[in-house]
């Protein structure tokens, strides 16, 4: 016995729904998840580092730059060294951890001075690096 559909034939219209919706879905996880990456807004040349940054969830980001005229900045906010402090002190019950974007031109001192005004106020301090190549 054969048996026979009287169905008409579906288009491939019927397919193409799902498959748009797939990579919909794809477009906006990859223009959303680069979002993710923790940027400071002010562009800064990392130094290079073999060991990955882990475990700091919502940080507050302070970048150090090599500029002279302002080289300071919290939340990409320029400030001064006191602005800072008082800034850090504010945010104290949202996060106490801190990542430094340091320009590897930058002194020294200069990150050492931010590291440790986060450091007087409980912050754990991170400094920020890219992986070596």
């Amino acid at each position: 016995m054969k048996l026979e559909s009287h169905l008409p034939k579906q288009t491939f219209w019927l397919y193409l729904g799902p498959v748009l919706n797939v990579l919909l879905i794809l477009l906006i996880f990859f223009l959303l998840g680069s979002s993710f990456v923790i940027q400071s807004g002010v562009s800064v040349k990392l130094p290079e580092s073999g060991f990955p940054l882990r475990d700091f969830h919502h940080p507050l980001v302070a970048t150090v730059t090599a500029n002279s005229d302002q080289f300071l900045y919290l939340e990409g906010r320029p400030v001064t060294l006191l602005e800072m402090r008082k800034g850090l002190e504010e945010k104290k019950k949202e996060s106490r951890q801190l990542i430094i974007h340091a320009d590897e031109m930058a002194p020294f001192g200069r990150v050492q001075e931010v590291a440790n005004s986060a450091l007087s106020l409980g912050y754990e301090v991170a400094y920020a690096t890219q992986p070596a190549r």
